[in-house]
């Protein structure tokens, strides 16, 4: 969880530069993020994956790629543990 939760701040930072500092945190919590007084990303709530979704949909409302680019190599994580996870639910079954 702390590394989706450095990535989502890495690219939360990226989206403030882009629509500014309120907007993007605002853009945050809407996705399930909780965030500090002084705008650090704290927590997640619910899946981080749909959290990640979320996230993903606000950047490219706003067009920001610099963001999108922060949050690739949280989605290959994500991507490769589902691909590790259906791989052993596959063995398992044989």
């Amino acid at each position: 969880m702390e590394t989706y939760l450095a990535l989502f701040e890495k690219a939360i930072q990226k989206q403030a530069k882009v629509v500014g500092k309120e907007l993007a945190l605002e853009h945050a919590k809407k996705a399930g993020l909780g965030v500090s007084k002084d705008g650090r990303i704290v927590s997640c709530v619910g899946n981080p994956q749909v959290v990640l979704l979320k996230l993903i949909k606000f950047f490219a409302s706003t067009g920001n790629i610099e963001a999108l680019s922060e949050v690739t190599a949280l989605i290959n994580e994500v991507l490769e543990s589902d691909s590790e996870t259906t791989q052993t639910q596959i063995a398992t079954k044989v």
